[in-house]
């Protein structure tokens, strides 16, 4: 599985990523002031080295569609693996 710190270098070279959520949400994720940021349509989704790959944040903020929906964040990455 990709690791924190995998994917904040990934974003900060090719990125803005996206993930789509199963219900269809866009994300925009960058990789910013070491933490990994995704923003929905409204509002945004902080997530912290400590709180990866958790559905809920630390701040108590769904963050499963990015990593289980349509199209991932991981499928996002893996798009850009040599």
């Amino acid at each position: 599985m990709v690791t924190f710190c995998e994917m904040y270098k990934m974003l900060e070279k090719k990125g803005p990523g996206k993930a789509i959520s199963s219900k269809g949400t866009l994300y925009r994720i960058e990789a910013i002031d070491g933490n990994i940021i995704a923003f929905p349509r409204t509002g945004r989704v902080t997530i912290h080295k400590d709180c990866w790959m958790k559905p809920i944040t630390c701040q108590k903020t769904r963050a499963g569609g990015i990593y289980n929906g349509k199209f991932t964040i991981f499928d996002w990455f893996y798009g850009f693996r040599d």
